[in-house]
């Protein structure tokens, strides 16, 4: 028997475990993107102008987007 580190199984946890981290990472982003937009997160952040809150919310939905993208394009 070979050793279980470099077997075709373990090759495949690990990248399965560096590509769910991204995806997980990716929705809560785009659950932050969906507390901003609902008004929800306002009890947490105080924006000081509403161009700011919408400007968070187009980052945190491309951020989340991009990390789910990578996290299945791997």
């Amino acid at each position: 028997f070979e050793p279980l580190k470099n077997s075709y199984i373990m090759k495949n946890l690990v990248l399965l475990s560096k590509n769910s981290l991204l995806i997980i990472a990716g929705i809560l982003c785009l659950g932050i993107a969906w507390m901003t937009g609902t008004g929800d997160i306002l009890n947490y952040i105080d924006f000081a102008d509403p161009l700011n809150e919408m400007g968070f919310f187009m980052a945190a939905t491309c951020m989340g987007g991009m990390l789910i993208f990578c996290g299945f394009s791997k």
